[in-house]
């Protein structure tokens, strides 16, 4: 008797919000989770709050998440991060 395949699950799509430090200003950002990128940038955080809320009710682009032409960081910024990212738990 054969054992079922396990079925694997993908991991969901979320955003949070998260605040970073450039130079001597403090920004605030809204990320895509687990892909780590970053909607929007912006010096209050209640901008990047709304957006955060919204997409984790509607889902835009569902299962999909966005495309990575929406990232709006520099492409510096990209190759620093190589994947790994502080945007970690």
């Amino acid at each position: 008797m054969k054992k079922k395949p396990i079925r694997k699950r993908k991991p969901s799509i979320y955003y949070k919000t998260e605040m970073v430090k450039k130079g001597k200003q403090i920004i605030w950002r809204a990320v895509e989770m687990p892909s780590k990128l970053v909607l929007k940038e912006s010096f209050f955080e209640e901008d990047v709050k709304t957006l955060v809320k919204f997409q984790n009710k509607n889902k835009t682009f569902g299962i999909f998440g966005f495309p990575n032409f929406f990232d709006c960081r520099t492409s510096k910024e990209r190759m620093l991060d190589k994947g790994k990212s502080n945007y970690g738990r």
